[in-house]
């Protein structure tokens, strides 16, 4: 169906389903539980946005699935003046069969959004999500540096090469000076020594300059008070409570402490029947940035505990 039924639509709300891919995304128009539109439109917000605008709809309300796509189509759609809603895959529904299509998933989020069912997600502004990435890239390099550490520490080990015991194997750049030292009876050999080192340094280069930014982001106006209250607290350094806020944002949104440990991931999983009540470990659900840093803080925590 790719006709626009707009006189029925006209001074009435409309609920739009689009299932999100890369290159194109398939779009539901539910009204007053009728379907008046479904097609495949072009992976662009401009051309979704012109389509909407043609219901003359009183109010018009939109939801897809959060996922690699983003939130640049929430901020499209939210500007045009429609109610943008973006939903948690994982609390969506399941209705019907096992048979599952692009078409049938935007009708069922435009179902789904129309009866009041689905769950919204909450996005950070622009300025709050570039701030998210700076971190989250931060935490990208350390990985990436420490899998190359890793790799390195293999290639020793295979071939035999250990440190004397004057040289602690640690990451020092006196660790790392060593390595540079070894002797290789092969020239191949060297050649692909010298190229993980040459990728360490690299990484570690630019993990030094993220951390660096970071810093001065810390000392800003949106976040040195929240920071400074959040350090006082052992086991809370800087990077912890930059990443407790550039993830969370307003805290104040969670009403409950028990509704931010679900968030989080650290409220017991249960596997109830009958009469039996199990619970099991967390459901290490929602944020694993948040989460992982707050549990190694609890850890430090509880060392300064009396």
């Amino acid at each position: 169906m790719g006709k626009v039924e707009v006189g029925f639509a006209k001074g009435k709300s409309i609920y739009v389903g689009i299932d999100v891919h890369k290159k194109d995304w398939a779009v539901t128009v539910l009204c007053q539980g009728e379907e008046v539109y479904r097609a495949a439109v072009g992976s662009g917000p401009s051309g979704l946005v012109k389509l909407l605008k043609r219901f003359e709809a009183s109010e018009v309300h939109t939801v897809y699935e959060a996922g690699p796509t983003g939130y640049w189509l929430h901020d499209a759609l939210a500007e045009a003046g429609f109610d943008s809603m973006v939903t948690p895959p994982s609390l969506v529904p399941q209705i019907g069969g096992k048979v599952k299509t692009d078409r049938r998933d935007s009708r069922k989020l435009a179902s789904m959004l129309a009866g009041g069912f689905l769950k919204r997600v909450h996005v950070l502004t622009p300025e709050e999500r570039a701030h998210r990435q700076l971190l989250r890239t931060r935490n990208q390099i350390e990985h990436h540096r420490r899998q190359v550490q890793n790799q390195i520490k293999s290639m020793l080990l295979f071939h035999g090469k250990r440190a004397p015991d004057a040289q602690k194997e640690r990451w020092s750049e006196g660790h790392v000076e060593w390595i540079e030292s070894i002797e290789w009876e092969y020239p191949v050999m060297k050649m692909a020594m010298e190229s993980m080192l040459k990728m360490y340094r690299a990484l570690t280069e630019e993990y030094r300059h993220l951390t660096e930014e970071i810093t001065q982001l810390s000392l800003t106006e949106k976040y040195r008070e929240r920071v400074g209250l959040a350090t006082q607290v052992p086991g809370i350094g800087t990077f912890t409570a930059m990443a407790f806020l550039v993830e969370l944002q307003n805290i104040e949104r969670f009403r409950r402490a028990d509704q931010l440990a679900s968030y989080l991931g650290l409220t017991p999983s249960q596997h109830s029947s009958g009469e039996k009540i199990r619970m099991g470990h967390i459901t290490r659900c929602g944020n694993y940035e948040v989460r992982t840093r707050l549990v190694e803080s609890s850890w430090t925590l509880i060392r300064y505990d009396a």
